[in-house]
């Protein structure tokens, strides 16, 4: 059976683990999904950022400029019209682009520096400024966005602080925040992700002059709360049913625990009846053998002797019998107390003259009661029942002579007996276990002393059936006294 019990609390236990385990690594992909679904929406938010970035240079560009001095862009069509009469290089649309910017003042442009690369020539009274890149395949709103990015960065140039205004007007922090040349061509505003612990970084790079390759680089911590709160739902019903889980197999495990008490208290309360009535049964046997032999039934000195110890034996099987009768009452939550109001010093001197004839050891009561008669309301019969195991039990744990005291006071409607003997004791760390049923101590002199560890657990039942508590002070080798306190 306990090996049964071991394979179910491993299984149990492995269950619990792998549930747990499995609902772990469900949030965490959960997590995972709700961040990627966060920066996706971050992302949205920044296209939309850079879009706003773009238009607040545009106005810019015209405020400063003025509306005569607005910018002109020509590509494909005029390039392919003007390219021999500017005297440029021969060009094809689908690999080249030229931008044309007509100005009438250009005072933000170093036009000598443009004129020496050869990037400018003087028209009239306009200067025209010429850059060619190589691109491919590009669509015309794109090649539209791109040549508006790169005509800004001549009249109003792309400002790190101004980009960085607005994202913290939408709550969003960046850092390590750089401007640098890319490698490739990137057309589009772009993102990747990676992690730092549980914490997801989001690296983006905005193109904001995608044809001269200049980008600009910065990573953002996706904060937890945002996360957290989109999956409240989820991480509230994980811990329930985690719980829930931990809860019903934890009930199991007691329910299965508790059952195999209840069944090595049987086994127990079976081995332990078997070998206390062994001993009776085997006298009264004995007893039995004798009266059948008639020449010895001659002795009457011996029969009186075997009579007096088969009726001994018969007392201590119906105190065996009796203790467990009492106990299956007690332990009954619908067996009720005959509650009544009795003499308590009456019954404590009846028990005392009974307990001094049933034994040959030489026993010295004292009983000390606060008044005579000394009334108590309660069951009288179960109390003269507790009282009488507990005096067995100090003239069974004591030596030949036993000095027994029983004290009962009454004070604010608070009754307490003490029941002390000078005995062999009960040792610390078996204090706590002595009220359990069938439990017996392991320092008892003697082994075949009769008893089924029934007669404490019936005390405690019955005190606590009466709303009071018992509890015990003991010292090995010098007695114990048992102290008992009952609401009146």
């Amino acid at each position: 059976m306990e090996k049964n019990i071991r394979i179910v609390w491993i299984l149990t236990v492995i269950t619990a683990l792998l549930m747990i385990g499995g609902q772990g690594y469900w949030l965490y992909n959960q997590y995972n999904y709700s961040a990627d679904e966060y920066m996706q929406e971050l992302h949205k938010q920044l296209e939309e950022l850079e879009e706003q970035e773009l238009q607040i240079r545009y106005l810019r560009s015209e405020e400063e400029k003025g509306p005569s001095q607005r910018i002109s862009i020509s590509y494909n069509s005029l390039i392919k019209s003007s390219a021999d009469s500017l005297k440029l290089p021969k060009i094809t649309s689908d690999t080249s682009i030229l931008f044309y910017y007509t100005l009438a003042e250009v005072e933000s442009i170093n036009v000598d520096s443009l004129l020496q690369k050869g990037k400018a020539w003087l028209k009239n009274d306009s200067i025209l400024i010429c850059d060619s890149f190589q691109v491919q395949n590009m669509p015309d709103d794109l090649l539209f966005n791109s040549s508006l990015r790169h005509t800004l960065q001549y009249t109003c140039p792309f400002s790190v602080a101004l980009f960085d205004s607005l994202t913290q007007s939408k709550g969003i922090r960046m850092e390590n925040v750089r401007q640098t040349v890319s490698d490739t061509l990137i057309w589009h505003g772009s993102y990747h992700s990676y992690r730092k612990g549980l914490v997801h970084v989001m690296k983006i790079d905005y193109p904001y002059c995608p044809l001269t390759k200049e980008v600009l680089t910065g990573e953002i911590a996706v904060p937890l709360p945002p996360l957290l709160k989109q999956m409240m739902w989820q991480l509230v019903g994980s811990l329930l049913l985690i719980l829930l889980l931990v809860y019903c197999l934890v009930y199991q495990i007691r329910t299965i625990l508790k059952q195999w008490k209840v069944d090595e208290l049987r086994k127990g309360f079976v081995n332990t009846m078997i070998h206390e009535l062994k001993r009776p049964v085997q006298t009264l046997k004995m007893c039995i053998a004798f009266l059948n032999n008639k020449p010895m039934r001659t002795d009457e000195q011996t029969v009186d002797a075997v009579v007096q110890d088969a009726m001994f034996e018969l007392d201590n099987l119906s105190a065996y019998l009796f203790k467990v009768r009492e106990l299956t009452r007690a332990d009954d939550e619908h067996t009720l107390l005959s509650i009544r109001r009795f003499d308590l010093s009456e019954t404590v001197d009846k028990l005392i003259r009974l307990n001094n004839a049933s034994t040959d050891k030489l026993i010295r009561f004292e009983s000390t009661f606060t008044e005579r008669p000394l009334w108590m309301t309660g069951d009288p019969v179960h109390i003269a029942n507790c009282l009488s195991n507990l005096i067995e039990n100090a003239i069974k744990y004591s030596g030949a002579e036993v000095c027994i005291s029983v004290e009962a006071s009454l004070y604010d409607q608070l009754l307490q007996i003490k029941v002390a003997d000078n005995g062999i004791g009960i040792p610390p760390q078996e204090q706590k276990r002595v009220f359990e049923k069938f439990y017996r101590a392991q320092n008892i002199p003697d082994a075949n002393l009769p008893g089924i560890g029934l007669g404490l657990s019936y005390v405690k039942l019955i005190v606590e059936a009466h709303q009071g508590h018992i509890r015990l002070l003991s010292h090995p080798g010098k007695g114990t006294t048992f102290i008992i306190e009952i609401p009146q």
